[in-house]
């Protein structure tokens, strides 16, 4: 009361102007009446009279947000009930109410305060139905595996027995005797049975915390015990690796050699497939980093790398969806910025591929039909170019310009190295300076005298590098911006790459990589739902005391009345389903409990039953709540309206990006159709969660970070049939097509650097068979048998060849592979229809026959080889897997079960014809 004394008098009315009241606490609460004697006794008196004629009751009014309200937008109200009632009304805090937030009136929109929403496009951000991307980097790495730098080293070991492979006598010649001292400790303590991994601690000599070794068996078919304990050990390493924390890992091919005796093609099979599913397990945890290493200098070597890189880059993909973040190798391109700007590119491929301005062959200019680049150069430009050759005189180091015939470029630069270090360096120069003389842009040069004629790689690096160094450098160069020194072999590569790396110090490996990547979201957005025990659910109700005092009890009681109806006036309360608060999000759950409490409101759940909400408090906050859950309701709905868009245009329509790999990637649904719909402002996110920018013709993406660019395609899917991702959409109505593939793509080289593996010819034309029907009539083959052999290695599907003639071919490629014309060139193992392993085999004039221009036609076709058995003459369908089951048979039959170079098939829907490839 000595705080609120001065409204106390106004409230009792007692004018007294001839004496002074002053109220205070101390020492006790008073009031202090100073005046002439006779007026402080009267006010005395009067005033005692009046205090204890006073009226003092409490309204306790129990809901949310009392006080605020009184604070803020219904202070008026309660001034005026105090004026009108001739009360006093004081607010108390009871041990029950809260602190409360109050908050400065404002002109704003009622859900001002409350932290915006996520808009509908923040859920177009993470592509829906993409795959979860495993971290796990793959790299191909040519060298030693003992020299790698990894946390684990994988190594196979047999019986036991250390140095019984060639990989196990390199770690101990260079570990020493320390390893073999480890491994015979723990080979002892723990027997290891076939498949079964023996661990060991890294010594420090090599560069690894642990070796792996793989209890191996020698080569006994591909159903034998020799590829199931492989697989085993192979699952087992990728397990401990992950079980273990480390995150690198180097796995040789494990399998060809004289011990273990795998063919080439199952050891890399074998390998590539486990890691594979490892790839689709997404459980890579820490392991980031997977090394396949490659010995050179071997006769295989070529053939090892290229069938490696093939098997990783095909399983970088699932369904177009990457499952791996990179592949690079060390054969990557290296990119160098020379004199004046010039890019210099030290390229691993085949110089028949290039489509630079000008091509540089290198010959002797007597011997043009000698294998080598001159060869397959001369063979591709034609007969009109080796006339012209034959009939020129060339003087030493002289480079002598020709027309291109018909390969692919403006003009042929021919030039004879002479097995000379000196010459080669001066040829490079005069190269040089007549691509800037004739307005040449860009130039491919091979590694000078470095095949056919025999010169240590190293020199020859040496010298053409010195070269372009001199030629770029001494004068200023206004046409030619791209120098390629394409290079065949894999240690010519390298010696370039060596040599490169130390003469230019700005060379840059050119590997495109992904970057640290987002975990994509596979499951549709109601996995995005938020755990709704996280909302702050009001424990106990609220309570606010007033204190009210008065002349009298009625105005006092009125007052309070009064006061409790502008209240409950303010209040509402709102019950929300469980339906509509499984609509929130995490950041919706983060939103409301602030605006709980901001407002003061009041939440109960309804645990036992429905699952419902129920908010009290004031109309404002309230109506903001009801607003913010119906907004996440509407937001949901248009969700679940994308999603199904999203789904119906998926089966209909399929958007790709080109991969680094060179392989064709689906992009994820949201990205699909905003393409489709040309909502491209914002550019698109890919199955990796790469961001990029889309040009206005949608035929090109550029990666946000990098400026790094990609090819963009759409694909028409025809109702009952989806197009394979590097397929050309087909004509409206039209099932037949075949598409020429660019000497310049990713698919060519693969197909073409497979078919050069074996066969020493020139490849005039790669075409790629686009048959609906046949295609269509192949896959349902294929699940039918991989369902068959779901649990026996599934469809084993392969890519093999198939020697034909001109009028085989038109009947091949308008009705597929005929079992009904077997016996036209051989029934050895079965009158079906045969493939080859090799394209040598297959590229037999007896299999492909020469038309009268000397052409020859083979087919890369895809067969589904299943379980398989030894291929007998009489058969004209495989045999049963066992006499109990006649029914149930094997898929085809082989030539020989321990390495099978041959295939026979016996169901005309079991191969497909991919390519028809055309050679001289």
């Amino acid at each position: 009361m000595v705080d609120c004394f001065d409204e106390i008098w106004s409230l009792l009315k007692m004018n007294q102007n001839r004496v002074t009241l002053r109220a205070f606490h101390f020492p006790y609460p008073c009031v202090l009446i100073s005046g002439p004697c006779c007026h402080v006794r009267v006010v005395q008196q009067a005033l005692t009279s009046a205090l204890a004629s006073l009226t003092s009751q409490t309204l306790v009014l129990d809901g949310p947000g009392v006080q605020r309200y009184f604070q803020t937008e219904g202070k008026v109200s309660k001034e005026l009930v105090e004026s009108s009632y001739n009360v006093l009304i004081r607010e108390q805090q009871d041990a029950y109410s809260p602190d409360v937030k109050i908050k400065s009136p404002s002109v704003s929109s009622p859900i001002s305060s409350i932290k915006p929403r996520p808009s509908f496009t923040r859920w177009c951000g993470n592509p829906v139905g993409s795959t979860a991307v495993n971290k796990t980097s793959l790299e191909i790495k040519l060298g030693s595996l003992e020299d790698e730098q990894v946390n684990v080293l994988v190594v196979p070991m047999i019986k036991r027995q250390l140095t019984f492979t060639k990989i196990g006598q390199c770690l101990l010649s260079k570990a020493g005797n320390r390893i073999k001292v480890h491994f015979a400790l723990m080979a002892s303590k723990c027997p290891p049975h076939p498949g079964d991994v023996l661990q060991i601690d890294g010594p420090p000599s090599l560069g690894c915390s642990k070796i792996f070794f793989i209890e191996c068996l020698p080569w006994d078919g591909v159903r034998g015990k020799s590829v199931e304990a492989l697989n085993k050990g192979l699952k087992r390493c990728l397990e401990l690796c992950v079980q273990q924390g480390f995150s690198s890992v180097a796995f040789p091919v494990i399998g060809p050699g004289i011990v273990l005796k795998y063919p080439l093609r199952e050891a890399i099979e074998v390998l590539t497939e486990n890691i594979r599913q490892f790839g689709l397990s997404a459980a890579s945890g820490s392991l980031s980093t997977i090394h396949i290493v490659i010995k050179p200098g071997y006769p295989d070597s070529e053939e090892c790398y290229h069938d490696v890189y093939r098997h990783l880059s095909l399983n970088m993909n699932q369904r177009g969806q990457a499952i791996f973040r990179s592949l690079t190798t060390d054969l990557d391109d290296i990119t160098i910025t020379v004199g004046g700007g010039i890019k210099l590119q030290v390229v691993f491929g085949d110089i028949t591929n290039e489509t630079t301005d000008a091509v540089v062959n290198t010959t002797d200019f007597v011997h043009f039909r000698r294998d080598g680049v001159c060869k397959d150069i001369l063979t591709k430009a034609g007969p009109q170019v080796e006339a012209i050759l034959k009939s020129t005189k060339v003087k030493q180091g002289a480079v002598v310009r020709t027309p291109p015939g018909l390969f692919p470029c403006e003009a042929l630069l021919h030039v004879c190295g002479k097995k000379n270090a000196g010459i080669i360096e001066q040829l490079v120069c005069r190269i040089i300076q007549d691509c800037e003389t004739f307005g040449y842009k860009s130039v491919a040069i091979p590694a000078i005298c470095a095949g056919a004629g025999g010169m240590d790689p190293g020199v020859v690096a040496s010298a053409i590098l010195r070269g372009v160094n001199t030629a770029t450098s001494s004068a200023p160069l206004f046409y030619l911006t791209d120098i390629r020194l394409v290079l065949i072999k894999i240690n010519v590569f390298l010696e370039f790459k060596e040599e490169a790396t130390q003469m230019f110090s700005t060379a840059v490996v050119n590997r495109v990589t992904v970057p640290q990547l987002p975990q994509v979201q596979q499951q549709p957005p109601r996995s995005l739902n938020a755990d709704l025990s996280s909302l702050h659910v009001s424990s106990m109700n609220q309570q606010s005391i007033f204190l009210f005092l008065g002349i009298c009890s009625k105005t006092v009681v009125d007052a309070m009345a009064k006061l409790k109806d502008l209240y409950q006036a303010q209040c509402s309360s709102e019950t929300f389903s469980k339906e509509q608060l499984e609509s929130l999000t995490q950041d919706d759950i983060k939103d409301l409990n602030q605006l709980m409490e901001t407002e003061g409101l009041y939440m109960k759940r309804d645990w036992g039953g429905q699952g419902s909400l129920m908010v009290t408090g004031l109309k404002d906050g309230v109506n903001q709540v009801i607003q913010m859950i119906n907004a996440a309701v509407h937001g949901n709905l248009r969700r679940e309206v994308r999603i199904k868009e999203e789904e119906d245009l998926y089966n209909r329509v399929a958007w790709c990006i080109l991969g680094s790999n060179g392989n064709w990637e689906r992009l994820p649904k949201t990205a699909n159709h905003n393409l489709e719909k040309n909502d491209i402002a914002g550019g698109i996110m890919d199955a990796q969660g790469t961001k990029w920018s889309v040009d206005p013709q949608r035929t090109k993406a550029q990666r946000q970070v990098t400026g790094q660019t990609a090819e963009l395609k759409r694909l028409q899917n025809l109702p009952d049939f989806t197009l394979p991702l590097n397929w050309d959409n087909m004509a409206a109505g039209g099932d037949m097509k075949m598409v020429a593939l660019q000497p310049s793509s990713a698919e060519y080289r693969s197909v073409k650097e497979a078919f050069k593996r074996t066969v020493h010819k020139t490849v005039m034309k790669i075409e790629r068979v686009q048959n609906v029907h046949q295609r269509r009539a192949y896959e349902a083959r294929k699940k039918q048998i991989s369902d068959k052999n779901a649990q026996r290695g599934g469809a084993g599907e392969k890519l093999l060849y198939h020697g034909t003639t001109q009028d085989n071919c038109d009947s091949i490629l308008k009705t597929g592979f005929n079992r009904s014309f077997a016996g036209q060139n051989a029934t050895a193992y079965g009158h079906g229809t045969y493939f080859a392993v090799n394209a040598s085999y297959s590229a037999h004039p007896t299999y492909s026959r020469p038309a009268a221009d000397g052409s020859q036609l083979m087919f890369v076709a895809r067969v589904l080889t299943g379980l398989y058995t030894q291929g007998q003459s009489s058969m004209r369908v495989p045999p049963p897997l066992n006499d109990q089951q006649p029914h149930d048979r094997y898929d085809s039959v082989v030539d020989k079960l321990d390495n099978p170079s041959m295939y026979v098939v016996f169901h005309d829907n079991q191969a497909y014809p991919d390519y028809l490839i055309t050679f001289k």
